[in-house]
């Protein structure tokens, strides 16, 4: 197994026209390629934060993953793949108290940790 360590972007905008919501908490399923087991990541916010977005607003991070991978190059560069939601809450108009302890969820879409090209 070798160690790498992966950066990823992220971007979360508030589609709601009306309501400001807080990212209250998030729960990744991370994959490595050729295991049967998934690592779980879950915690309250992001990168230590849990921001308030008003109506069209976004909010972008970069956060890490370091993982211990088998290459399988060249079948192929891809070594592992993460998915899993975001937990939100919708706020009051003063724009800071939770209208329900009930999160609401949003799905974050599979995506692929690759093995850069080696010249």
């Amino acid at each position: 197994m070798d160690k790498h360590c992966f950066a990823y972007n992220i971007r979360i905008t508030n589609e709601n026209t009306e309501q400001s919501i807080q990212l209250v908490s998030r729960r990744f399923e991370i994959q490595t390629i050729g295991s049967p087991n998934k690592d779980v990541v879950q915690g309250p916010g992001v990168t230590g934060r849990q921001p308030i977005l008003k109506p069209g607003e976004s909010f972008e991070y970069t956060s890490t993953a370091p993982l211990s991978v088998k290459p399988m190059t060249p079948k192929t560069p891809v070594v592992a793949r993460m998915q899993g939601e975001y937990n939100f809450v919708q706020l009051a108009d003063d724009g800071s108290t939770p209208l329900s302890s009930t999160p609401l969820q949003a799905n974050l879409g599979k995506f692929h940790f690759i093995l850069p090209a080696l010249a």
